[in-house]
């Protein structure tokens, strides 16, 4: 049985970090727009209705895959609370749908006054009510054999079942795909190229999924 402690600080951890390379200026992936409108002049596609989502959310149940992908267990402690918001991007591109775990209502409340991009956390870059929103980051890049890159992709789903209630889905795959270009023997391995590989649903590395309940108090 794995130590739930540590499943959690490694879980927030990765998220740190697919949050900081999926929001590379240079492919712009894995950042959702929080407008409801169409695209800006990056192409990034606006999430559709997304300001309904926007509030202070309490975490009801926090899960990882054990064994398997199907297979899910409970990891305790878990993180209390989630804030959904608007912030700027640094990289001066759309308003985007960002997302931090905090540890208090008050807290979370303080990040979004803030309205910073999130450290810990999740971004979607595109959807709507009906089909959910969906959101891409890379964890890790490289080169392998015959030239070929690899990468470790996450994949972000947040639904809705309701006015008040958030699910959030991550599936961690590896790919390995043709590189963009190559020079002097060096391969060119681009978040764009993999996350197109990761979306025709590859086998599943790890799974976490998330339910959340809007606080009453907004």
């Amino acid at each position: 049985m794995p130590n739930r402690s540590a499943l959690l600080k490694n879980v927030l951890l990765f998220l740190a970090t697919c949050l900081i390379l999926g929001c590379s200026k240079g492919d712009r992936l894995g950042c959702g727009s929080g407008k409801n409108t169409t695209s800006d002049e990056s192409g990034e596609t606006a999430l559709e209705g997304s300001a309904t989502l926007i509030g202070v959310y309490e975490v009801t149940a926090y899960q990882q895959s054990e064994g398997t992908c199907e297979k899910l267990v409970d990891l305790s402690p878990a993180p209390s609370h989630l804030v959904l918001y608007a912030f700027e991007p640094s990289d001066g591109g759309a308003t985007r749908l960002g997302g931090a775990f905090c540890a208090g209502a008050d807290l979370c409340r303080a990040v979004a006054e803030r309205a910073s991009e999130p450290a810990i956390g999740y971004s979607f870059l595109s959807g709507d009510q009906a089909s959910g929103w969906q959101g891409w980051a890379v964890t890790e890049t490289g080169s392998v054999a015959e030239q070929k890159c690899a990468a470790t992709v996450q994949s972000h789903k947040l639904s809705s079942s309701g006015q008040d209630m958030i699910r959030i889905e991550t599936k961690t795959v590896d790919v390995v795909f043709v590189p963009d270009s190559e020079e002097e023997g060096v391969a060119t391995c681009s978040n764009k190229a993999a996350i197109a590989v990761a979306s025709t649903e590859p086998s599943c590395k790890s799974r976490l999924v998330l339910a959340a309940t809007r606080e009453t108090d907004r």
